[in-house]
């Protein structure tokens, strides 16, 4: 198992910002690996609804099924994620600070079949992954306080 941790602050409250981070169907939005991301169940978002997500990896596109497991909005999602050679654990956790928010983003990546015996070769690259995801969170994150800044 490869674990990724990164954390991004923002000036949004708890609750505005997992309104937007929280909603693993703006992931698409953020990070860079992820060509699209659709809500796959019907009904408000909660324990097991789920999203398909086509990931970009090396150029090649890799569909995965995420499912929350956990939700408390405001304070943490987790998502669990199967594709073809990947499983994933996703807890991103929001706690105040300074005024803001502090999100923290864990990702636990384990390759499946014959790929978990090169899994060790790839952490660099997959970690990698990780802070390429968390930067464009971070500058989303920007994007969408200059948005609010502007129109107040």
């Amino acid at each position: 198992m490869i674990r990724l941790s990164e954390t991004a602050t923002t000036h949004f409250d708890r609750d505005v910002a997992f309104e937007y981070v929280g909603d693993f169907g703006n992931i698409e939005k953020w990070d860079p690996g992820i060509i699209s991301s659709t809500k796959a169940t019907e009904g408000d978002v909660g324990v097991g609804t789920a999203y398909d997500v086509v990931v970009s990896y090396r150029g090649r596109q890799m569909d995965m099924r995420y499912v929350i497991t956990e939700y408390n909005p405001g304070h943490k999602i987790i998502l669990e994620g199967s594709g073809a050679r990947v499983h994933a654990i996703d807890v991103i956790d929001f706690v105040d600070e300074n005024g803001g928010t502090l999100i923290t983003y864990t990702a636990d990546l384990s390759l499946t079949g014959l790929g978990r015996f090169i899994e060790p070769l790839l952490a660099g690259r997959l970690r990698e992954i990780g802070s390429d995801a968390v930067a464009g969170m971070r500058a989303w994150i920007k994007e969408l306080e200059a948005a609010v800044d502007l129109a107040g």
